[in-house]
């Protein structure tokens, strides 16, 4: 096992919409940091044409040319032939090789290169088009000096229709290479055999052995859809030799029941990691607004609890001017269009008037993610903690448009304790992290979470539902109070989840009280913890006072302990091995 492909839409450096790209970009990168010669295969989504992304990966143009015909008449109502030239340009990013496939006609520039990557309506166009332009790229191994792969990874519905063209082509090769589908988050995508077939993606219906139910089983294609009941990612995981996701609960409890019997002997799990150093951030950003923050709040030495003051006074609303940076498009427009206060212009908005404990949320802006929740939660913290601040930094997408509008106007009507930015706000991302006091992950469902492990490296506790990774990834406090890294709450449930984030920020505002004066007396303390709902963390802080830098350490250790790539890749490794053996099988 040398040769690994893997097969994406996202990868941080090149695009990156979500977690994926990270999670994507780190597999690569730790893959070829234990001496795997890893590919990357993904569409342009446009960044050839960025100078600076251009120079950062190296990218040269390729000789190879793929052209084609998509003859048949349509496969959806909307779909019309075409003739597709795509162009190939090679570059590398941290140790890794990346292959990107653009357009050089009309209408495959306007599919592949179109900068939204996810665009409603083109998303199975550019799945196509990646399907055709890898196809090409196996016809040319020999002239491209290329080594067929051992491993074909494929992350998500939209790389399927190109990994399974890519393992059919490689095996009338007489090459046998492993297929591995990792699904992150289950659309349920449906698709028609036409689609797939050879008139569109390019796959031939051959009779062929597949692996289900732990044994070697021979069927068509086209059946396999019928027996998937033409949703991709079933299809997907009956033809892969090893089927995996990102928590071992989301695994079991979404995945394999959605995908339908066959695929359990194949399947496990492997979790995303999380390389954030709190010391190394902390010291970048002091680096760089340090001399500020002194100056701003006239303190000699910078804590924890300067920074916050310093992010939700100043550095909120004085992002950076191309900031909050969004894709061209509608989603954009919405945004820029928000002028109810405490939005400005460009989607900016104001700082707080006051400092105050600080709760911190991240994330793609979707229904699943549970901010309807939260914002349920919102007035009854504050009732009981008058100064909590919230601070949503949310990234909208096109397929949930809606809900920018509608989480504006909430926004708008608790100006005095929530901020939302919508979209990537690099310049204060980290400083975010490192200012805030907890982290809400209010999530509906939640195939893994990383935001969670991002918010623990940097020290902070987390409120989450008890849903997927979060319950893999979390030390609840009701279950053990000293090795406690937040607690788990029920989905949907506004009350538990506005009483444990009152109860962590009580916590929080004694851990600060005794940071700035060296000593808490009781008195405080009962003050601070007279109206705490959870009585066990009551109890634990009563006993404790500085147990809320406990949950701080306790967070970072177990990130460090559990969670660096450096440590889950080899879930990742004992993954390829598994689909390898279950390959020679057949």
């Amino acid at each position: 096992m040398k040769d690994v492909w893997i097969l994406s839409f996202e990868c941080a450096g090149i695009a990156k919409v979500g977690g994926l790209g990270e999670a994507v970009y780190n597999m690569a990168k730790h893959l070829a940091e234990r001496g795997l010669n890893v590919t990357l295969f993904t569409p342009s989504h446009g960044v050839h044409q960025k100078p600076e992304t251009k120079k950062e990966l190296g990218l040269q143009e390729s000789k190879l040319t793929i052209k084609g015909s998509l003859w048949e008449k349509s496969f959806l109502p909307y779909r019309s032939p075409f003739q597709y030239s795509i162009g190939v340009l090679k570059g590398f990013l941290n140790g890794f090789n990346v292959v990107i496939f653009y357009g050089l006609n009309k209408v495959t520039q306007k599919i592949l290169d179109d900068e939204m990557v996810y665009r409603i309506g083109q998303i199975e166009d550019k799945a196509l088009l990646l399907a055709r332009g890898l196809s090409g790229y196996i016809e040319n191994l020999k002239e491209l000096k290329q080594h067929p792969p051992d491993i074909i990874h494929s992350h998500d519905y939209h790389a399927l229709p190109a990994a399974v063209l890519a393992k059919q082509k490689l095996e009338t090769r007489n090459q046998k290479t492993a297929l591995v589908l990792t699904i992150h988050l289950l659309s349920e995508k449906k698709v028609s055999w036409n689609f797939l077939g050879e008139s569109w993606c390019g796959i031939k219906n051959q009779i062929h052995p597949v692996y289900l139910y732990g044994k070697r089983v021979e069927l068509s294609h086209e059946q396999l859809l019928k027996r998937a009941k033409f949703r991709l990612e079933a299809f997907g995981a009956m033809e892969a030799h090893v089927l995996t996701s990102v928590s071992q609960n989301y695994l079991n409890d979404e995945v394999l029941r959605r995908i339908g019997p066959g695929c359990e002997d194949k399947s496990v799990y492997h979790w995303n990691g999380c390389d954030w150093n709190s010391e190394t951030m902390l010291k970048e950003n002091i680096a760089r607004f340090g001399d500020d923050i002194k100056k701003t709040l006239r303190v000699s030495e910078i804590r924890r609890y300067d920074l916050r003051k310093y992010f939700l006074t100043k550095a909120i609303g004085n992002l950076r001017p191309e900031e909050p940076i969004l894709e061209e498009g509608r989603v954009k427009e919405i945004v820029n269009s928000l002028k109810d206060k405490p939005f400005r212009e460009s989607g900016k908005v104001e700082t707080f008037a006051e400092d105050g404990p600080m709760v911190l949320m991240t994330g793609r802006l979707a229904k699943q993610k549970g901010i309807d929740v939260l914002f349920s939660a919102i007035p009854h913290v504050v009732n009981q903690i008058p100064k909590a601040k919230f601070v949503l930094l949310l990234l909208p997408t096109e397929e949930e448009i809606d809900l920018i509008e509608r989480f504006a106007k909430l926004t708008s009507k608790h100006s005095t304790s929530v901020r939302i930015v919508f979209g990537k706000a690099p310049s204060i991302y980290s400083l975010a992290h490192l200012a805030s006091d907890i982290f809400v992950c209010p999530s509906k469902w939640e195939p893994f979470g990383i935001m969670a492990l991002e918010a623990m490296a940097t020290g902070n506790p987390v409120v989450a539902t008890k849903v997927g990774g979060l319950k893999e990834i979390i030390i609840d406090a009701n279950q053990d109070l000293e090795n406690a890294t937040g607690i788990l709450v029920p989905k949907n449930d506004y009350k538990s989840l506005a009483e444990n984030i009152s109860s962590f920020l009580a916590i929080t505002m004694i851990s600060e009280i005794l940071q700035k004066e060296n000593k808490v007396d009781r008195k405080t303390v009962r003050e601070t913890t007279g109206a705490m709902p959870n009585e066990v963390l009551k109890k634990a802080v009563v006993k404790q006072p500085s147990y809320g830098l406990k949950l701080r350490e306790n967070a970072i250790r177990r990130v460090e302990n559990t969670f660096r790539w450096s440590k889950v890749i080899d879930m990742t490794i004992n993954a390829y091995e598994k689909a390898a053996n279950i390959a020679t099988l057949l």
